[in-house]
């Protein structure tokens, strides 16, 4: 089953708000062309790193913070400890450790 064009226009504004929020903040960024469909790496690339960008209408409440938290630590059984957090505190944090480089 095929996505629809609605869908994939919707996955390509994800992909240039987060570019352009990094540029916004002193990163270098791109968005690579199609996604990960064409690029094998991500759908972003922020800083040499590679992020793949993923836009649902529903999101699992217990990934958003609750109360005054800034994010979320996650983790799946046998998988790697994870964090949920607003976009522009990690991209924040990324600026503040390249500045260190």
């Amino acid at each position: 089953m095929n996505r629809g064009r609605r869908n994939r226009q919707r996955g390509f504004e994800l992909q240039r708000y987060a570019v352009r929020l990094a540029k916004d903040m002193g990163l270098e960024a791109y968005n690579r062309e199609r996604g990960g469909a064409q690029h094998e790496l991500g759908d972003i690339e922020v800083e040499d790193k590679f992020y793949g960008c993923k836009r649902r209408k529903v999101i699992p409440k217990w990934l958003l913070p609750e109360k005054s938290e800034v994010g979320v630590v996650f983790r799946g059984e046998r998988l790697p400890a994870m964090i949920a957090l607003p976009l522009s505190i990690y991209y924040l944090l990324l600026t503040m450790a390249t500045k260190d480089e």
